[in-house]
């Protein structure tokens, strides 16, 4: 059989199926698409196996395409303003398609991209920023319909909707001015910046419109750019003057000749561009710790028309006479227009004079005197306390007290000198400072007479020397027994804040000096009424002091001092602690004595019940000794025992009172002494031998075995008493109105 085998030749050329048109978004929109193509020669062999490839072109490089798959990519996002114009967003690509035979055949197909535009540019500005000028009218005239300038602008995308411009105006001072667009083509548009007709525009009001001009797309997402705009306004001279703040700070100027020449200098302005300004004295204030001193310092300084401050009288200048000086200025314009103010508002420069250390410092005139106390306790400060001044301030007038020496005046007249005795602590309130004297250990209380301290007070300056000044104080010596403690009602913040009143009232009561030691809460657990107390000593100028019981009898002779302390919440004259001790000494002694009252008691009944029960049982005895003498004929004794309470004197018949059968007749009772408390009630007394008397004497005894008197009341109820009897001795009478106890006053 013969077989033929054709062998198949590259006669056919590839075949693409299909159009190519393909429309994206810039920016956003993909290229994909593969490229259909096929070749009719043998399959499988390289006359049939097909290249893809894309011909030169200007827009190649923005494009891939698979050789072997004929897939069409953008490589990155496509720019519809990167396309010439011209082409409306037309992109035409050629690929060539052929196959791998010999000769190689191919076929070319056109792949049209359309990218559509969007609104992806913003205008853009010709002018980084703008500068126009305008003329200031005359008052009461304006510019009508001026035009001022031109702003324009530029949008680069390609088509008529997105590259309309508008624009819109805004910043200080916009609604002075309006502007109108005109569209030109191919992007282009211009704004016309105008005045109204109706607006004016005034140089010292605003010389300068900083405006803002947006030219904006007519997307819904608001794009646009903003250009800067200057409007600067021509000036008049119609404004007056003003000072400058920061030039009328206040200055510092030392006192006493310590400077000299220019301290300051006033400055002014006008915001018109043609000034000839000067600074003028309006009025000169002198005043001292805020109150007018008249014109004591009127030639201390001097102003020129430059604004410069100089000082006229530097020795003249005197803080504790004038500490602040106040100049009155006001700036001129001499080229104001007429019709103008030409003057500005008056400023004031403050001027304060600094102290320097001139003044030494003097003591104040004191007329209370105080003691401390000797030996009978710890050195409360309890002293005369020196107080000073120094009219010099700061450091120039803190003052710092010292003891230079201490003499101890007897009564006869002779001088002891001491060192080392006393200290003293330095204080101060406002301008007014203290040197408070105290002990260093507990005075001699033999010692009777005055002690004589020298007081030291030198002003301590920052630079220079210091100045001092001395004083010498008599102190007496107050033993602590003299101290009073009075308790209030109100907490010790309330008694602190009342402590002047307090002070005034018992100063008026008692014609002494009181000096206030402690201000104390009392404890809550020994709370009763007093909530507080304050211990003080009232002390008389020859050193002598109150006592407790002396400083009750004058202030309860006081009624108007009285009733005022009561007001301020006294309650108390004396330690509430001794008055609980009183009270608790005194339970202890109740209890003790009804305790020893109580014993007395049980040995006293303990001792008539054993007289009572021996008295008992004689009885008994002497009565059956009696009734055996009736019962028994003299000389003849019974045959047989007898039965007490009968006359039976045989086996017969039991006892009826003792329930004995008459076997046991029970007569064992004569040799038993607890058997005695059994015999009958009938029988006789030891003293008669009636025997009928005698059963009658017998019943009205009461037997030990009777039931015991009631007890006496109990101890807590005896002491309850007590104590209620005790708490009506210690109350006493009292002021209803202020709860004061007169018992402890």
């Amino acid at each position: 059989m013969l077989q033929i085998h054709l062998l198949d030749i590259n006669d056919n050329a590839p075949v693409v199926s299909g159009s190519y048109n393909i429309f994206v978004q810039e920016e956003e929109g993909n290229v994909s698409v593969t490229i259909q193509a096929h070749d009719n020669d043998e399959p499988g062999t390289n006359n049939s196996r097909l290249l893809f490839s894309l011909l030169p072109g200007p827009y190649n490089h923005n494009f891939s395409l698979d050789p072997d798959t004929g897939l069409l990519r953008n490589l990155g996002p496509l720019d519809r303003e990167a396309i010439d114009p011209a082409l409306g967003g037309r992109i035409v690509l050629t690929v060539l398609v052929s196959d791998c035979g010999e000769p190689v055949l191919s076929t070319e197909v056109n792949v049209t991209i359309t990218v559509e535009d969007i609104n992806d540019n913003l205008p853009i500005f010709n002018q980084s920023s703008y500068n126009f000028t305008v003329k200031e009218e005359d008052p009461g005239t304006c510019s009508l319909g001026q035009e001022i300038g031109v702003v324009k602008a530029w949008d680069a995308d390609q088509t008529e909707v997105n590259n309309r411009i508008s624009f819109s105006l805004s910043g200080s001072g916009a609604n002075y001015f309006m502007i109108r667009g005109l569209v030109l083509g191919a992007g282009w548009a211009e704004g016309y910046l105008r005045l109204p007709p109706d607006v004016s525009l005034d140089y010292e009001t605003q010389p300068v419109f900083n405006l803002t001009v947006s030219a904006e797309n007519p997307d819904p997402q608001g794009s646009e750019t903003i250009v800067d705009v200057h409007v600067n306004v021509k000036d008049v001279n119609d404004n007056p003057p003003t000072l400058d703040v920061a030039s009328l700070r206040g200055i510092r100027v030392a006192e006493n000749g310590s400077q000299h020449g220019q301290v300051a200098v006033v400055v002014a302005s006008d915001v018109d561009t043609s000034t000839q300004l000067e600074i003028q004295l309006v009025n000169i204030l002198c005043t001292k710790a805020g109150v007018d001193v008249g014109s004591l310092c009127w030639g201390w300084f001097s102003v020129v028309a430059n604004g410069s401050v100089y000082i006229n009288q530097s020795k003249a200048i005197d803080y504790e006479a004038c500490d602040l000086v106040t100049l009155v200025v006001r700036a001129c314009d001499l080229a104001t227009d007429p019709g103008f103010q030409a003057y500005s508002n008056n400023g004031s420069l403050l001027i304060t004079i600094e102290d320097i250390n001139d003044n030494a410092p003097y003591f104040l005139p004191e007329d209370k005197t105080f003691g401390m106390p000797g030996l009978a306790g710890p050195p409360d400060i309890i002293n005369s306390c020196s107080q000073a001044r120094d009219d010099d301030s700061g450091n120039n007038g803190l003052i710092l007290f010292s003891i230079l020496r201490v003499d101890f005046i007897s009564k006869d007249g002779a001088t002891i000198p001491f060192q080392g005795i006393f200290w003293i602590s330095n204080s101060s309130e406002a301008d007014v400072f203290t040197g408070s004297i105290q002990p260093v250990t507990s005075l001699d209380s033999t010692l009777q007479g005055t002690y004589q301290v020298t007081v030291q007070a030198r002003d301590t300056p920052s630079v220079g020397p210091s100045l001092e000044a001395n004083t010498t104080l008599n102190l007496f010596t107050v033993d602590q027994s003299y101290r009073s403690r009075l308790q209030f009602s109100i907490p010790k913040a309330e008694v602190g804040a009342n402590r002047q009143a307090i002070n005034e009232a018992l100063t008026q009561a008692t014609r002494t000096t009181v000096y206030i030691v402690d201000i104390q809460d009392i404890d809550s657990a020994a709370r009763a009424r007093a909530h507080s107390y304050l211990d003080a000593y009232f002390v008389f100028p020859n050193g002598s002091a109150l006592t407790l019981d002396e400083l009750s009898v004058m202030i309860r002779n006081d009624q108007d001092s009285l009733m005022q302390l009561l007001q301020l919440g006294l309650v108390v004259l004396g330690s509430q602690e001794s008055q609980e001790s009183d009270l608790s000494n005194q339970l202890i002694s109740v209890i003790i004595g009804l305790g020893v009252a109580l014993l007395l008691v049980l040995v006293i009944m303990t001792t008539a019940f054993m007289c009572v029960r021996k008295s008992y049982n004689r009885k008994l005895r002497a009565m059956k000794a009696a009734k055996e003498a009736r019962k028994t004929a003299a000389g003849v004794m019974p045959s047989a025992p007898a039965i007490p309470g009968t006359n039976m004197y045989n086996n017969e018949r039991a006892n009826p009172m003792l329930n004995l059968s008459n076997k046991d007749l029970g007569l064992e009772y004569l040799s038993s002494s607890n058997d005695l408390d059994c015999v009958s009630i009938n029988s006789l007394d030891d003293n008669s031998v009636d025997v009928e008397k005698n059963s009658e004497e017998v019943k009205e005894y009461r037997p030990p075995h009777t039931p015991p008197e009631p007890d006496p009341e109990p101890l807590s109820v005896v002491l309850s008493r007590q104590q209620a009897g005790a708490s009506g001795q210690l109350e006493g009478p009292s002021y209803t109105n202020a709860g004061l106890d007169t018992t402890d006053l």
